[in-house]
């Protein structure tokens, strides 16, 4: 595929957007991609096309924001700082999911003076800077794609693995989670045709969710066990 700058992604934005997820075997993603290799563009930086990433989440020390999820609460937050390995940039992010279904990210560059993080924190959530503790982080390698033709932009993750800070990082191995990022009623895209072809369909994945799951088992899981277990069927091997 031809390369994009970062430039020209970061004119996408799309911070007020819809999410539409999936995650397959790794060995289905070069039928995915050879289809669809004129219609979009790569991220490349410094000469790289598979980014590294680590990001940090936080919650209450009650998983507050977890048992929202957990619930099937809409209006619910997801608050994490974001590295970006390859450029040194971190930024503190706060994710907001909509009872319309919508997802805006509000994000500001991480800084020392803990006060700005304090007041960005109170003016994105109902939660204070204070209220929060580190919960799990989170490394992998995305590949980003973009729609030549339409306002759509894609992640491909890899390698995606998890740690409660102090254990050693456990990976979901040959999992990739795949994101389309694009505003409402695009229309189908040569990408979604292609998954669907491959009988591969949207579905529910969270790294925040799967990777306190894997780190903090006495918490209440109930509602996602089944997707834990279709994660392991898709791996055909025991992980989680």
């Amino acid at each position: 595929m031809p390369s994009v700058s970062l430039n020209e992604v970061n004119e996408v934005g799309l911070m007020d957007r819809v999410d539409t997820k999936f995650y397959f075997h790794e060995r289905f993603l070069p039928n995915i991609l050879m289809p669809i290799i004129n219609e979009y563009s790569v991220l490349e930086i410094n000469g790289e096309r598979l980014m590294p990433y680590q990001s940090f989440y936080f919650d209450t020390p009650s998983f507050q924001m977890l048992r929202w999820h957990h619930n099937g609460k809409l209006n619910r937050y997801k608050v994490r700082k974001r590295k970006y390995l390859l450029t040194g940039e971190t930024f503190l992010e706060v994710k907001f999911k909509s009872n319309k279904g919508k997802t805006v990210k509000n994000r500001r560059i991480a800084e020392v003076d803990t006060f700005k993080d304090q007041e960005f924190i109170s003016n994105t959530t109902p939660f204070s800077w204070n209220d929060l503790k580190p919960v799990m982080n989170n490394q992998f390698n995305r590949i980003m794609l973009l729609n030549h033709n339409k306002k759509e932009r894609v992640s491909i993750d890899l390698n995606v693995g998890f740690s409660n800070g102090d254990e050693q990082y456990s990976f979901l191995d040959r999992l990739v989670v795949l994101e389309i990022k694009s505003e409402r009623h695009l229309g189908a895209t040569e990408l979604q045709r292609s998954l669907k072809y491959l009988h591969i369909h949207p579905t529910s994945f969270s790294k925040f969710v799967t990777g306190v799951f894997m780190h903090h088992k006495d918490l209440k899981f109930n509602r996602f066990k089944s997707r834990f277990l279709n994660i392991n069927k898709v791996l055909e091997k025991n992980i989680l």
